[in-house]
């Protein structure tokens, strides 16, 4: 079966995706938090309500009078556009890295990769007790 074709879970492994690399980009902006000049990176935020609208396989909506919703289209590839980050303070040698929030940052991103990582595990336990596999593991 391939889990590709459940909605929640493609949401779920294109927002592990994103926030893997989100942590790259964080790794980078800590690496050269020394660096003369450099300015910190940050991705686009992708809401995950989004993810899982986006990744619904066969639906789709028609409008049969002019009041009724349209359907919504799929997302192009801007979705992790990287994005410069909020600066709170600048280094005379003018690198823009603060590094505490960098490693909050990271820590945040960590605790999403951690919940995301967790709710996958929890729907695979639940498809197999569904169809007869047991919740074992």
């Amino acid at each position: 079966m391939d889990l590709d074709r459940i909605s929640l879970l493609k949401a779920i492994t294109r927002r592990m995706d994103w926030l893997g690399e989100r942590q790259r980009v964080l790794a980078e902006n800590v690496a050269n938090a020394d660096t003369p000049g450099y300015k910190p990176k940050d991705l686009k935020q992708v809401s995950f309500s989004e993810l899982v609208r986006n990744s619904q396989v066969g639906m789709s909506a028609s409008a049969t009078q002019a009041g009724h919703f349209r359907g919504l289209g799929g997302r192009g590839g801007d979705a992790w556009k990287a994005d410069r980050t909020r600066t709170y303070e600048t280094a005379p040698n003018g690198n823009e890295v603060n590094l505490e929030q960098q490693m909050m940052t990271v820590a945040e991103n960590q605790a999403d990769h951690s919940l995301m990582t967790n709710l996958y595990r929890k729907q695979v336990t639940m498809l197999r007790k569904a169809i007869g596999g047991g919740g074992q593991r």
